[in-house]
Formats: structure tokens, C-alpha cells, sequence
């Protein structure tokens, strides 16, 4: 009788266990209690997520591409933390034992052990998951550790079901994006190097259940992913053409749900053309074409109204450049970066060329809201109107960490330094030599979020 009682109890004690899982954190609830499930991608620039009264984040920031980098050591305080920001944050003043005074807020939480703070993460929330990209920890066949590699994980809100989806090799021209497809499924899409000069492409279908990595492209030379705001659910993208007597390359598109393919026809015809993909908004597309004989230019092309052809055709001509790069919607046109002078400039389709700033002014644009541009450099972030060119100045410290941030309508999220203005000129002087989080709304109130290591 009592063997069957301890066995009774043993069978629920394990079915609580598969029911609660290994939770570190507790659930996040709408304000009904019910339970929280995104239809759609919550995307917050990628070094934040805002999921219910909660802020996920990585507490601290540590380049993964420095010589010195040491995974474990960036760990200890570049995991992933939770915060609840639904009042008011708190902060205790009060002086322990060793006179120490902690300026973290409380109540912050560690989610996963996992390096979440660092250069190439992209994090999202879709179903009742968090996704968020890790520095790969997987050794190589030699035994060393390549960090440069990118490892996409997802985790339940409460810190439940930790999975690795896949790592991918990275560099600098690496691009990752999630988006919709045609069947109104969601795919992890990521563009990373194949070799020398060319680029993979692939899909990772996410959801309530997550789909094989499927190569759909290989040997690229230059790719255009869709945004929420394509009709057409795809990717264009540049290979070198068959052609043996001349290189010459071609467009091609595909659409990453179904996996159909589709050649647009560009003028292979005129041997030596190159057509490079350099950003799209939309369905419009920008390119450059080089035809040889003339200097290479920036054009686009509207795919849902124009013909087939990349071929440079003088009335759809955007810029006088070989290149420019980092383009995006505002107001009723677009800014780029010149990469020739690195300043950045707006143009509408047909109108003016306008300079909005120039290399000394940033060091990274952030993001784009309303009719302003949010950029940084390595003590200060700014915006300026796209309208008049008046720019505010939204936060100035003694260091942070330029183009890493979020932004949720409200507030924007970014790495800095402690600081405390206590020296004798009442100046600012460095405390910690730790990045944490802050927080800065867009009257210049900042607030920090991170869980300091005690000093």
C-alpha cells in the first residue's frame, strides 16, 4: 500500500516537473492573466524585446570580435535578463555593510546563462517564444572556438525550453532578418558568407514549431530581403551569369516559402554588366548598374508596376554613385549613406539631393521614426529633423556603445558606462568599466537597467 502511495506521488511529482519545466523566471501574462501569444514578430531593433510589463535584454555588452574576448567572462554579465517595467522603477539607496550602494534597479532577473549582450544580436518575440542570437560556442575541428559565428536560440518567456535552432558563419556583410511569407508563415532569413567573396542564402521556417534550415541560394553576390511592407514575399538577389567570355552578372528571385524561383531579365546581353542589390523599401528596389563603359550608377526599380529589366534605364536613375548603403523610408522620400563621403543624405525620387549630416556629426544611424533620423556616435545619441534639419540632443555620457540599441515608441535602449559626477570639476568620470543597459526617453530622462557587478 505504501509503494503504491510513493509511486502515486512520484508520478505526479514528475508530471508537475513536465508541466513546470525548469522555469527561472515566471510567467508573463496579459493583464486578464491569460496567457501572452504574439500572431505577428515583436521587434524592437534587435538588442531589446518588450514582452508584456517585461523588458528582455542582455545585462551587459561585450564585443565578441575583440582579440581579448573571453565567452565565459562576457557571460557572467552579458546574460540574458529580464526586467518588470510595467511601474515605476525602483531603486534601494541604501548602503550595505560595506558601504556599497547598488544603482541597479530591482527586481532585475536572469532568463539564461546565455551571451546575449553583444554586436550581432537580433532579438524578437513571435508565438509565446523569445528568439535571440548568441556568439557561436561550438568548437571547431582544429578544437578552437569561432565566435564570429552567429547561433540562434529561442526560449519560452519564463525561461523554459532553451533550443539552438542553427549557427551560421558571419561578417561584416552578413544581413539577418525574420519575415512573412507568401503563406503567412514566419522564416528566420539569414545571408552569410560562402567563401571568399560570395554569400549563402537561408530559411528557417519559426512557430509553434520550427523547420529544417534550407539552403535557397548559393554563390550570391548581392542580395535584397522583402520588409513588412512587400507585396512581393521575397528575395532578389545577383550571381555571375554562365556566360565564359566575359563576367556578367544576373538577377534572380525567389520566394523563400514556396521555394520558386524566378530570372529577371536583365540585359545579360551586353557582356560585363554588374547589377548589384543595394536595399529595398517595400517593393522598391536600389541597384547599381556598371555597363562598362560608363560609370557605374544607382537606380531603382518598383517591382510591382515595372518590367523585368535591371538594366539601368535613365528614367528610373535615384543617385550619381557607384554605391551607397544603410537606406531607409522618411518622410516622402529616402536617406542613405554616401559612401564615398560618408554623410548622409535624402533624396526624394526625382527631387533635390539633400546633405543631412555629415561623417563628423555620427558615428551609426539607429533608426528612423517620424520625420526623424536617431543616430550616435561613442558619448552621445541624437535625432534631427528630416523637415527643418533641427537636431536635439538626447543623451551625452562619457561612453557608450554606438549602434547597438532598441527603441519601443517610448524609450530608447542602449549600452553605457557607469558614471558618477562627483569629481572635484563635477564633471562625469567613468565607475565601472562595464557597458549596461540604459534606457533614455526622448526628453533625455535616462534610467539604468542593468544589474551592476558590485565594485
Amino acid at each position: 500500500m505504501k509503494k503504491n502511495i510513493f509511486k502515486a506521488l512520484a508520478i505526479l511529482f514528475c508530471m508537475a516537473l513536465c508541466l513546470t519545466g525548469c522555469a527561472t523566471v515566471s510567467n508573463v501574462t496579459n493583464k486578464d492573466g491569460s496567457k501572452i501569444y504574439y500572431e505577428d514578430i515583436q521587434y524592437f531593433q534587435g538588442q531589446v524585446a518588450v514582452i508584456g510589463d517585461y523588458l528582455y535584454y542582455g545585462n551587459s555588452y561585450t564585443a565578441s570580435d575583440g582579440e581579448d574576448f573571453n565567452y565565459n567572462d562576457a557571460a557572467k554579465t552579458g546574460y540574458l535578463a529580464r526586467l518588470y517595467i510595467g511601474d515605476r522603477l525602483s531603486y534601494n539607496n541604501e548602503a550595505d555593510k560595506d558601504g556599497y550602494v547598488d544603482p541597479s534597479p530591482e527586481g532585475v532577473k536572469k532568463v539564461n546563462s546565455k551571451l546575449a549582450g553583444y554586436q550581432n544580436q537580433y532579438m524578437f518575440a513571435l508565438g509565446d517564444y523569445l528568439y535571440f542570437t548568441s556568439a557561436n560556442t561550438h568548437k571547431l575541428s582544429n578544437t578552437e572556438n569561432d565566435y564570429t559565428r552567429v547561433s540562434l536560440f529561442r526560449i519560452k518567456f519564463n525561461g523554459d525550453g532553451l533550443k539552438e535552432i542553427d549557427t551560421f558563419r558571419y561578417d561584416e556583410k552578413s544581413q539577418m532578418t525574420v519575415q512573412k511569407g507568401s503563406d503567412d508563415n514566419y522564416y528566420f532569413i539569414i545571408y552569410c558568407p560562402s567563401g571568399e567573396d560570395t554569400y549563402n542564402l537561408y530559411s528557417v521556417k519559426i512557430g509553434d514549431k520550427i523547420g529544417d534550415t534550407t539552403l535557397l541560394a548559393e554563390n550570391i553576390l548581392s542580395v535584397a530581403f522583402c520588409d513588412e511592407d512587400s507585396a512581393q514575399r521575397n528575395i532578389l538577389y545577383t550571381i555571375n551569369s554562365e556566360r565564359t567570355d566575359r563576367q556578367t552578372t544576373e538577377v534572380k528571385g525567389i520566394d523563400f516559402a514556396t521555394k520558386e524561383e524566378k530570372s529577371y531579365g536583365n540585359d545579360t546581353s551586353v557582356v560585363g554588366t554588374t547589377t548589384t542589390m543595394l536595399g529595398r523599401i517595400g517593393d522598391i528596389i536600389f541597384y547599381s548598374y556598371d555597363k562598362v563603359t560608363e560609370e557605374p550608377q544607382i537606380f531603382y526599380k518598383d517591382l510591382s508596376k515595372d518590367d523585368n529589366y535591371f538594366s539601368g534605364s535613365p528614367d528610373r536613375h535615384f543617385y550619381d554613385a557607384g554605391e551607397i548603403k544603410i537606406i531607409d523610408k522618411i518622410w516622402n522620400g529616402y536617406i542613405f549613406i554616401s559612401t564615398s563621403s560618408s554623410s548622409v543624405m535624402y533624396k526624394e525620387i526625382g527631387g533635390e539631393t539633400k546633405k543631412v549630416l555629415t561623417s563628423s556629426d555620427y558615428s551609426d544611424i539607429l533608426f528612423v521614426s517620424g520625420d526623424f533620423i536617431y543616430y550616435s556616435n561613442d558619448t552621445s545619441i541624437s535625432c534631427i529633423s528630416i523637415k527643418d534639419l533641427t537636431v536635439s540632443n538626447i543623451v551625452t555620457t562619457t561612453s557608450l556603445v554606438s549602434g547597438q540599441c532598441g527603441f519601443d515608441g517610448t524609450y530608447i535602449y542602449y549600452y553605457s558606462q557607469l558614471q558618477s559626477d562627483s569629481s572635484e570639476e563635477g564633471a562625469e568620470t567613468t565607475t565601472d568599466s562595464n557597458y549596461y543597459m540604459f534606457r533614455v526617453d526622448l526628453q533625455g530622462n535616462r534610467e539604468l537597467l542593468s544589474k551592476v557587478v558590485k565594485s
